[in-house]
């Protein structure tokens, strides 16, 4: 394997903690682990330029101002003297864009100025994040869905390639007209994540799990609704909801409402060990998320050895195998979600079945298989364009 300079840009970054990110990471590191030279560009917390190495990658932090409706998301210009300058120093052979904003335009744009190969991952279902648009009157109409859809097949289809981390993205985006897509899953830290695999399966107070960003698009709500369903039946069950996010607020007044406040548990964002610790530490994971175009979480939670419960719509399907590694349910229904719930409590010995079988899916997307079919892709793209 020829080393390689991959220069990433990336509107999502730390501090944040979502799929994207742990995506970036896990790969990033990877790389440079195998020999390859890997620059990062992500905004910044402020407005304020940084150049720092973390984690031993280098990370060029620009100048940013947050989403006013979602301050974990970052607003940048497509542009930076220094960041240019940096870029052309270090030669990238390829440019890897995650996001359609300011720093992805920035990359896609330095990137054909150099004449250097761009791959584009497509992670994030845009259409569905327009809820956080700070205009009132677009954040729902179909036109509003049409123009994103637009404007995200005009950035995706300039690049060299775009990869996207499920069979089910891969149709949704060729319906909207995209082309040239692969499919290449996003990885997973499956060693750290394995090595708390569950081994205890009665528990006398059985506990869920939903982790990830707390916000609106993941429907939590629908959770909590079925929690209290099979509360009627079984008064020592709890969710904890970990992660945070714009829903938060909203989900506690929820459980207060609903006087659930003895068995819903709101926990902050936990990192690598204490996260996979943390998850193994519970019995089933479950997801109403309707937008997930791999779902990170389910392959984490699998890892542990706990099994899923997830809605059976967009990419869920492709992870949660019906039966095998855990159930799925109509979307937004919480009396399903609470019913296939239930046959995991009611069977210890089918959650400690299907949690086997989970570990075993979840291996697949270990850092050093993916990372593995990044470099032939990478290699393979850089070819192509010589």
């Amino acid at each position: 394997m020829i080393f390689m300079n991959i220069a990433i840009f990336t509107d999502s970054y730390s501090p944040q903690i979502n799929g994207v990110v742990t995506q970036i990471k896990n790969v990033s590191k990877e790389l440079k682990k195998r020999g390859h030279n890997v620059l990062i560009v992500a905004p910044s917390e402020n407005h304020k330029f940084r150049d720092e190495t973390l984690a031993g990658l280098r990370v060029l932090f620009v100048g940013s101002v947050p989403l006013p409706t979602y301050d974990d998301y970052k607003i940048t210009l497509p542009t930076s003297k220094r960041v240019k300058k940096i870029l052309k120093e270090f030669n990238p052979d390829l440019v890897h864009v995650h996001t359609p904003f300011g720093i992805g335009w920035m990359g896609l744009r330095y990137a054909r100025q150099l004449k250097t190969p761009v791959i584009g991952t497509y992670h994030t279902l845009i259409p569905e994040f327009l809820m956080y648009l700070p205009i009132p009157f677009i954040k729902k109409s179909g036109f509003a869905k049409k123009v994103a859809w637009k404007y995200t097949n005009g950035f995706y289809n300039k690049c060299d390639v775009i990869t996207t981390p499920s069979i089910a993205m891969k149709k949704e985006l060729e319906k909207n007209g995209f082309n040239k897509i692969i499919v290449l899953p996003n990885a997973i830290d499956f060693k750290s994540f394995n090595a708390f695999a569950k081994k205890k399966y009665e528990t006398k107070t059985p506990k869920l799990l939903y982790f990830g960003r707390v916000s609106f698009e993941k429907n939590i709500e629908v959770v909590i609704f079925a929690l209290k369903h099979l509360l009627w039946k079984n008064h020592n069950l709890t969710l904890t909801i970990t992660g945070s996010g714009p829903a938060v607020k909203y989900l506690k007044e929820i459980v207060k409402e609903e006087k659930l406040e003895k068995h819903v548990f709101f926990q902050k964002p936990l990192h690598e060990k204490d996260l996979a610790k943390h998850v193994a530490s519970h019995d089933i994971f479950v997801t109403a998320s309707t937008i997930e175009t791999q779902g990170l979480t389910i392959a984490e939670s699998m890892a542990t050895g706990i099994p899923c419960v997830g809605t059976d719509f967009l990419a869920i399907p492709d992870s949660i195998k019906e039966g095998k590694n855990g159930f799925l349910f109509a979307p937004f229904d919480f009396f399903h979600c609470a019913q296939k719930i239930e046959k995991l409590l009611k069977n210890p010995s089918l959650r400690k079945k299907m949690g086997k079988n989970g570990v075993e899916f979840a291996r697949k997307f270990s850092v050093n298989s993916i990372v593995t079919e990044t470099e032939e892709l990478y290699a393979e793209t850089i070819k192509s364009n010589d």
